[in-house]
């Protein structure tokens, strides 16, 4: 459909300046006159233009960026200000571009009669199904402002759980790709000189001692410090690392490798509260919201990163569908905590589903929290232990022999 860019100002004399679609001209100019609107110019966009505008609202837009917005339409809608004039405040407030261009399109799409849930769904990158849904909830409750406030602190909350889960990450990281440099390094650079000396020695080398020079002749020597061999080896790594994330995208392969991860000892058990953490966080917010059980149950399965319990929430959802309660449509799966299922019970025995699921999620975030900073501690010394434990074995390989003439030298 053609975009046309138009400038107007309002009965107040207030400027308006944005694009409309419309299948012409003039349909364009009806709708602005609907919106009230006295036309001072107006031109069809050229298609070069159109791309160009929808290459800068494709950009990189973070979750803190969404986030930051968030807040601030919350703050503004809550004081009663009309929402195209939220929007219109937050165009000049947005330091990214992408961002701006996303809302100026959706204040231009609220402008002409849209809801703002319409208008934000056609963003689903930046506005996921769960954020339009609750927007939903709200509009049609007439309790947009409380539920914007309550959606801008559960995106508080799930950042500050990203984050803490990415912080547990950076050490680990960071103490391997070290670990890997150095060895690198030996095996390059220092092994090669102490064979040099190993040949004026003479004699026969301990195992340990041929298998270091074994791997930085062969290995580093051949494969990756020779032209065309490193190319060819590379390529051989980076085809592997290919096909093994494209067999782990696949659905199957998602399945599978967060199946195991759940599996794993300490991890698993970190995983779990994670999960049930965004899973109690989400549900409880969008009950609280008014949304219809099965719309929450299909959204929350989104949201949980693992692909097993997404599978076990919509078996659920099938189940409550039925008539069955929701304690117990989640006590057939193997994935669920006794105590989210308890909980749950009590939530829908007393009617209080979403404060409950909220006290839940509360605890998780605690869990998470004290569980974040346990594995951080409990993974910092095994990394360092590990890593000194290499490269103890690779000082020790290249003196053995030097302690072996120096013993076959000792006068007897």
């Amino acid at each position: 459909m053609p975009v046309f860019s138009y400038s107007a100002v309002d009965s107040d004399g207030k400027a308006y300046k944005g694009d409309i679609d419309a299948e012409g001209k003039d349909a364009a100019v009806v709708k602005l006159q609907r919106q009230r609107l006295m036309i001072t110019s107006i031109k069809r966009k050229w298609a070069i233009t159109q791309y160009l505008n929808k290459s800068v609202s494709s950009g990189k837009v973070t979750q803190d960026d969404i986030l930051l917005f968030s807040r601030q339409l919350a703050t503004l809608v809550k004081a009663r200000i009309p929402i195209e004039q939220c929007l219109e405040v937050l165009i000049n407030q947005l330091s990214n571009p992408a961002l701006q261009t996303i809302v100026k399109n959706v204040r231009n799409e609220v402008i002409s009669g849209t809801p703002l849930s319409t208008a934000m769904a056609k963003y689903p990158k930046q506005f996921d199904s769960l954020y339009v849904g609750m927007l939903k909830a709200g509009e049609a409750s007439g309790k947009l402002p409380e539920i914007l406030i309550r959606t801008a602190k559960y995106m508080d909350r799930t950042s500050r759980i990203r984050n803490k889960v990415k912080s547990a990450m950076v050490y680990p990281v960071l103490v391997i790709f070290v670990g890997i440099g150095v060895v690198v390094f030996i095996l390059t650079f220092v092994i090669p000189k102490f064979q040099d000396m190993y040949k004026t020695m003479g004699g026969d080398l301990p195992w340990l001692t041929k298998a270091m020079i074994y791997l930085s002749n062969e290995v580093m020597g051949k494969y990756f410090l020779t032209f065309p061999n490193n190319l060819f080896s590379l390529g051989i790594i980076f085809l592997i690392i290919y096909f093994a994330a494209k067999i782990m995208g696949t659905e199957k392969g998602k399945f599978k490798t967060d199946e195991v991860l759940l599996r794993v000892p300490v991890l698993g058990s970190y995983i779990s509260k994670v999960i049930f953490a965004k899973f109690s966080q989400t549900l409880g917010i969008l009950v609280n919201n008014g949304v219809p059980i099965l719309e929450s149950m299909d959204l929350v399965s989104k949201t949980v990163g693992n692909k097993p319990v997404e599978k076990a929430i919509l078996e659920a959802k099938d189940k409550i569908k039925e008539g069955e309660k929701i304690a117990d449509t989640l006590k057939k799966s193997a994935y669920f905590p006794a105590l989210v299922i308890s909980m749950v019970h009590v939530g829908e025995q007393t009617g209080k589903l979403g404060e409950v699921l909220e006290q839940i999620s509360e605890f998780y975030d605690e869990e998470v929290e004290i569980s974040t900073a346990a594995l951080t501690a409990l993974i910092e010394p095994l990394l360092i232990i590990g890593l000194a434990g290499i490269v103890a074995l690779i000082v020790m390989a290249l003196y053995l022999p030097v302690f072996k003439m120096y013993g076959n030298a000792k006068p007897k």
